[in-house]
């Protein structure tokens, strides 16, 4: 307890002054900076430089010698600790719309897997920014699958683009609730013409959680809805443990779906 305790003080220690660690930032770049130089580089006052210096001399992360100020191993490895701590504050803030709504805990999957995608989350003056993101992706792909608890008109009518114009192939595992939409007089027209080219193949599967999307490119998508079916955030990555996941997902699903929808 007592070592967990003097950790926390460290950190918070060295959090409290952005002086201390821009001076140790700027150290790590270089093997030994006169306090003048050092001052200079920083933008601060010297008087500034100078208790940040001595405070971190008196914990044994710099040294001062008669040319400058370098580094100790020690205080090398504590803001590289310290600045990988504050990128993982940074993304975990950004996932945080996404996982609020991601079931993550049933998956096998790690928020670390999650950290180098991009998250569009529907905010009040742009409620359909992650459907727009998700229209963006179909329009670029030649491949698309998906996983579908919902549909949108805008993301169906370039899909209808793309596949008419022979640019597109799409495999879809929908919903009931979709297939009911499908089978709509908003919606059916536009995929009886898609499903009759052929590039276009719709099953149906229960309980579908959230939208899954799949492009050629390696680049995968998942969406999340709030209780009221509105999107709420959209994740857009290319990494390939996500990717796996979602092959081998997209595949079950496919392996439980029905027969094709035929219009």
């Amino acid at each position: 307890m007592d070592s967990f305790c003097d950790s926390i003080e460290r950190i918070s220690y060295l959090a409290r002054a952005e002086s201390r660690i821009r001076v140790l930032n700027r150290l790590s770049a270089s093997e030994l900076i006169e306090r003048r130089g050092l001052c200079a580089s920083l933008s601060l006052s010297r008087s500034a430089v100078v208790r940040a210096v001595d405070s971190l001399e008196e914990r044994g992360w710099v040294a001062v010698e008669p040319d400058g100020v370098r580094l100790t191993p020690v205080g090398r490895l504590v803001i590289e600790e310290f600045l990988e701590l504050v990128d993982s504050m940074d993304t975990i803030t950004d996932l945080a719309p996404f996982l609020e709504w991601f079931p993550l805990s049933e998956y096998d999957l790690d928020a670390t897997d999650l950290q180098d995608g991009t998250v569009t989350v529907a905010v009040d003056g742009d409620p359909y920014a992650p459907a727009r993101e998700h229209t963006n992706r179909i329009r670029t792909a030649n491949r698309f699958r998906a996983l579908l608890p919902s549909i949108g008109r805008d993301a169906i009518t370039e899909a209808h683009r793309g596949i008419m114009a022979g640019e597109l192939e799409s495999t879809l595992i929908v919903s009931p609730t979709v297939e009911r939409r499908i089978r709509s007089d908003q919606f059916a027209p536009q995929f009886e013409e898609m499903l009759s080219t052929g590039r276009l193949t719709v099953r149906i599967a229960e309980s579908i959680p959230f939208f899954l999307g799949l492009a050629d490119d390696w680049a995968t998508q998942i969406g999340v809805e709030d209780d009221d079916g509105l999107p709420r955030a959209l994740l857009d990555t290319s990494n390939e443990r996500v990717r796996s996941w979602g092959e081998e997902l997209f595949t079950d699903y496919r392996r439980s779906a029905t027969d094709e929808i035929q219009l």
